[in-house]
């Protein structure tokens, strides 16, 4: 018998989930494009990670009602939360947000699809990960499919588009960094929960935005 990779059938309810997958993900860059003109990226986020923090925290006691799961180790891993929280949270939907002010979310979404790029480029040099040559060259062509698809839509002449898209660029590169660190953080007795991780990180998020929104107030 073959010992190779198995693949579930695209069945209907698979493409249903992916469709809805990709609805709650894109939408996030829409509803950023109608809110950061408006509220401003510094108290955008700090609703977004803070309502996200709450709910998370919602979950988490209904979770130890139930006898499931564990209380935050804050004490112990805040470190982790801080810098996961900083690099998966704060910064990317803070330099998305900016961005949204002037690029439209269609290329918002193309350029977040860049983290995959990223990712192999920030692995092969955080845990020296070699690229093969077809890997090589799909980095090559989503980069160029990326500048094609950026360049000529028509946002790319608004004035600071330039400085839009590179914000947002740095924002995928940060998914990457986050991605890698939370694989490197996780080895013997650092490990902590994917749920702990997503609860934690948030609160850590909306504690290192908060203070941006006294600097940078709604408009």
């Amino acid at each position: 018998l073959s010992a190779g990779p198995s693949f579930l059938p695209m069945n209907t309810a698979n493409m249903l989930r992916l469709v809805a997958l990709a609805a709650i993900w894109g939408g996030s860059f829409l509803f950023m494009r109608i809110a950061a003109p408006v509220l401003g990226p510094a108290v955008l986020i700090e609703y977004r990670v803070g309502f996200a923090a709450l709910f998370l925290a919602l979950v988490a006691w209904v979770f130890h009602l139930r006898g499931k799961g564990a209380p935050l180790d804050v004490r112990r891993h805040w470190k982790h939360y801080l810098i996961l929280g900083l690099f998966n949270s704060a910064l990317p939907f803070l330099l998305f947000a900016f961005a949204a002010r002037t690029l439209s979310a269609s290329v918002l979404s193309v350029l977040n699809a860049t983290a995959p790029m990223w990712g192999a480029l920030v692995g092969a040099a955080w845990a020296r990960q070699r690229v093969s040559g077809s890997g090589a060259l799909g980095l090559l062509l989503g980069t160029c499919g990326v500048a094609l698809l950026v360049g000529f839509d028509h946002v790319a002449e608004r004035p600071g588009a330039g400085i839009a898209v590179g914000a947002a660029l740095v924002a995928a590169f940060s998914y990457s960094v986050a991605s890698q660190y939370a694989k490197s953080a996780q080895g013997g007795e650092n490990k902590v929960a994917p749920f702990a991780n997503a609860h934690g990180s948030m609160w850590a998020a909306a504690i290192l935005v908060l203070p941006l929104v006294a600097l940078f107030p709604a408009p």
